[in-house]
């Protein structure tokens, strides 16, 4: 976004007036009254009193309108009432007056940069380092956007050791250098920056959130759990257009929170303390944001994942629903496909299957790469005794990811239940060949040769079965059951002692 032609032509019309003076004022010294008025801006300015501030440089210019440093300082002060502007106009003179002003050029940068015009900030940071090049705000702010909008991160990086070390105090700039040396997988050096950053500014919640994410990366779930509770701690709304509540962390939170009830080490209590504050999070949100989009479609679809879990079906399709609907027709959220995939869940496990394929048939036709909601819509058939529909939506799982071998495993339990027990050990070996060490797998085929009369075959699936879980005591019964029908009498005893064992 570029200056208005209204504030371009005003801009040039001031500045040509004082253009005359521009030369004498280089050899002369602040006229008293104009230094005593840009004191006083100055001393507000320090204390961010922008108002006061203003009025101070703006009557130092109206005393010396070539001062340059009071338009500086007035741009300054405009730039902190967040009126860009007005501020790039009285930038804009400095530089008509003089173009070697580093701070001149400094302040236009920002005044780009935060109407979201990145291309002219780059430039006008780059006129401001080119000047000065040990101004520690300039190589900072330039490694800043350096960093966040560009993958020059090696430039970033020379610039923000720049910055720190010419202001070792600069909390930003130490958050910044932490995403260059993430981005660089320097993992290790992205935590020390981050945790001198929230030393120098403890209020600052951006750097928790960004030490939450570098964590996230590690998959060091409990840590960034504790660095987005900071964040969330530390986020006051610092424009007047800020959010009250800080929406992001409570949802990131609760996504953390659900990917770690699925590690194998977390423990069924522990599952529980993090679905009851998944739904603690998605409250807060929903406290704030009732119908607001993206705010409210995510916690809705958050917390109806943690009520499935809960295995609190109702409510969960009630909150998926509300995700579902929140939003705007004509448009996919990015997490619509999963929401009708896992209400479509909840239905089925209340037993309505009618309602439940409709819901993982447009999570397809949504995500039509997903083998998901085909695998799902083989379930719902199977359960309503519908065993060639399964097959054939196993089969479309299959074809979706050549490697699905739960899809196998389902496919060959069809056919089981069809008789056809040939194609189910077909597919459970298909399932054993993408998964080698499941012993579930084998077990199933087991009992698809046991009911061929293939003993041997039988007792060798039962066999491997034990080898990969030998605490399991229905893969002795089927061993036993093979051994017997082989002739194997004292064997079987042995196995069957095994069951009884297992089963005490």
């Amino acid at each position: 976004m570029r200056l208005s032609m209204r504030y371009l032509g005003t801009a040039v019309t001031f500045v040509f007036f004082v253009a005359m003076f521009a030369s004498a004022y280089a050899q002369q010294e602040r006229v008293p009254e104009a230094a005593a008025a840009y004191q006083t801006g100055l001393e507000q300015l320090e204390q961010e009193n922008w108002e006061a501030a203003l009025v101070a440089f703006s009557q130092a210019v109206e005393i010396d309108e070539a001062d340059v440093e009071a338009l500086i300082g007035r741009g300054d002060a405009l730039r902190g009432m967040e009126d860009y502007g007005s501020a790039q106009q009285s930038y804009m003179g400095a530089l008509l007056i003089d173009d070697q002003l580093a701070r001149a050029h400094y302040g236009q940068g920002v005044c780009f940069r935060e109407i979201g015009d990145v291309n002219s900030a780059f430039a006008s940071f780059n006129n401001a380092i080119d000047i000065d090049r040990n101004d520690p705000e300039i190589s900072a702010d330039l490694g800043d956007l350096l960093v966040n909008n560009t993958e020059d991160v090696t430039t970033a990086m020379r610039l923000l050791d720049k910055a720190i070390e010419l202001d070792p105090t600069n909390a930003d700039a130490f958050r910044n250098r932490a995403r260059a040396h993430a981005v660089l997988g320097e993992q290790e050096e992205a935590i020390a920056d981050l945790l001198k950053s929230s030393e120098l500014d403890p209020t600052a919640y951006e750097t928790f959130d960004t030490l939450a994410r570098v964590h996230l990366n590690e998959e060091e779930y409990d840590e960034a759990i504790s660095a987005f509770q900071q964040a969330i701690a530390a986020y006051e709304p610092e424009k007047s257009n800020d959010p009250p509540l800080y929406a992001t962390g409570y949802l990131e939170l609760a996504r953390i929170r659900l990917r770690l009830s699925t590690q194998d080490d977390t423990t069924p209590a522990r599952r529980e303390e993090l679905y009851e504050a998944v739904i603690g999070d998605t409250e807060k949100v929903l406290e704030e944001f009732p119908d607001q989009m993206p705010e409210a479609g995510f916690a809705y679809y958050r917390q109806g994942q943690a009520l499935r879990m809960q295995k609190r079906y109702g409510e969960s399709i009630k909150a998926l629903t509300e995700a579902i609907q929140l939003i705007p027709g004509g448009r996919e959220g990015s997490y619509i496909a999963n929401a009708y995939l896992k209400r479509g869940i909840c239905w089925h496990y209340q037993g309505q299957d009618s309602l439940a394929r409709p819901d993982f048939e447009d999570a397809a036709s949504i995500q039509f790469e997903d083998p998901l909601p085909h695998l799902w819509l083989g379930y719902s058939y199977a359960q309503e005794g519908e065993y060639r529909k399964a097959i054939e939506s196993y089969g479309d799982a299959v074809a979706k990811s050549p490697n699905f071998a739960l899809a196998y495993m389902n496919r060959g339990l069809a056919y089981m239940q069809l008789g056809e027990f040939s194609k189910a050990v077909d597919n459970f070996n298909e399932a054993i060949r993408h998964e080698p060490t499941q012993p579930e797998h084998y077990f199933k085929r087991g009992v698809a040769h046991l009911r061929r009369e293939e003993y041997q075959k039988a007792l060798d699936s039962y066999d491997m079965a034990i080898l990969y879980d030998s605490e399991i005591a229905k893969y002795h019964r089927g061993a036993a059951l093979a051994l017997r029908a082989l002739g194997h009498e004292s064997l079987a005893e042995q196995q069957e002692a095994h069951v009884r064992e297992l089963e005490k």
